[in-house]
């Protein structure tokens, strides 16, 4: 949820500023990631969904997150260009280690008492 709330803010204001057509493939990869992991979270009937929804998200926007740091962004140049500023990749790394995070939590599980 906040995944999507995080893309819904940035999304709302590029609309409302006119600059939706400049980012408009940045902002659609962020709400189908979030509908997905919104899906693999509460709807999905195992949790294999899940884990690798987390393992993905972990992976790709960790790395995106510290490569992003050397680049201006994804496709530029072409009609689906995304571009990156700081904002994109302190999220992107913010979202990643956040992943990270949860696949060693649940690696390792807090058991009661210990």
């Amino acid at each position: 949820m906040v995944f999507l709330l995080f893309t819904l803010y940035p999304l709302i204001t590029k609309v409302l500023e006119q600059r939706l057509a400049h980012d408009w493939a940045h902002g659609l990869l962020h709400l189908i990631s979030a509908a997905i992991g919104i899906y693999a979270g509460w709807f999905a009937r195992s949790d294999t969904l899940a884990a690798l929804y987390t393992w993905t998200i972990a992976i790709v926007y960790t790395t995106l997150g510290i490569g992003g740091w050397f680049i201006d962004g994804l496709f530029l140049g072409t009609a689906m260009a995304i571009p990156l500023g700081p904002v994109d990749h302190a999220f992107h790394l913010l979202l990643g280690l956040a992943a990270v995070a949860v696949l060693l939590v649940d690696r390792h599980p807090v058991r009661n008492g210990q």
